[in-house]
């Protein structure tokens, strides 16, 4: 009877172990070593990257790459994925959610197909609680992303900061670009792609961006955490 019972305790054990241990899909990976590595170009130049004083300020940073936009004789749109991230109240980040941005704009007639990156910083709470609220963010006259400032700014006697709820960046052409995106994209909004946050991690990405404590997350690939690594070492709290 015993030795039933410890066999039973090893396999269910087993069991946990493997589901935890679970490879992320590679989609999710993709997605991930994307939105680092247009965050790692991005921020090289030290005097055409993002501030100091946006950098260790900012509550959750997306990045979503290749956003496509396509031009037709009547209507425009664009289609883009990546991911974001949240800093907790300790200072650490969460692992990468999975997001998709969409935008749908109708105006004069054209043709066109572009491909760009996009870099948010939710400078406060309130924005960042955006990605909690319901399952998508529709940037509104009132939630417009504002074009963020490149390079460090300062005047002669302090450092000024501007103010945002959301700052926006464009990284194109091998350079950083400050880019307002209610000119550059029509009825933009992310939604939440929570069918790869549940086949990365097991649970959506309201559970990701509040996991504080570690404890809501089932499964934690560390093939996935580059992207928050990145955000980590580049948005370091002021002392």
């Amino acid at each position: 009877m015993k030795r039933a019972l410890v066999l039973f305790i090893l396999l269910v054990l087993a069991t946990i172990i493997n589901i935890a241990q679970k490879p992320a899909p590679s989609k999710a990976v993709e997605r991930a070593r994307k939105a680092a590595n247009v965050l790692e170009l991005a921020m090289a130049k030290p005097d055409a990257r993002i501030p100091k004083a946006l950098l260790s300020k900012a509550v959750a940073v997306a990045v979503i790459t290749e956003m496509k936009t396509i031009g037709l004789l009547i209507d425009s749109g664009g289609d883009g994925y990546g991911v974001v991230t949240r800093r907790f109240p300790a200072g650490n980040w969460s692992r990468p959610a999975y997001i998709h941005m969409a935008a749908i704009s109708i105006g004069r007639p054209q043709l066109h197909v572009r491909s760009f990156n996009v870099i948010l910083l939710f400078m406060n709470d309130k924005s960042a609680d955006w990605f909690l609220d319901q399952n998508a963010i529709m940037f509104d006259r009132e939630r417009a992303p504002v074009a963020g400032p490149i390079g460090e700014i300062k005047t002669e006697e302090k450092e000024v900061i501007p103010v945002a709820d959301v700052f926006s960046y464009v990284f194109d052409d091998g350079r950083l670009q400050s880019v307002d995106l209610k000119h550059r994209l029509k009825n933009v909004g992310i939604n939440f792609d929570n069918n790869l946050n549940k086949a990365t991690y097991g649970v959506t990405l309201g559970e990701i961006l509040t996991d504080s404590d570690g404890k809501k997350v089932s499964r934690s690939p560390s093939e996935v955490a580059v992207f928050s690594e990145t955000v980590s070492r580049f948005f370091v709290p002021e002392n």
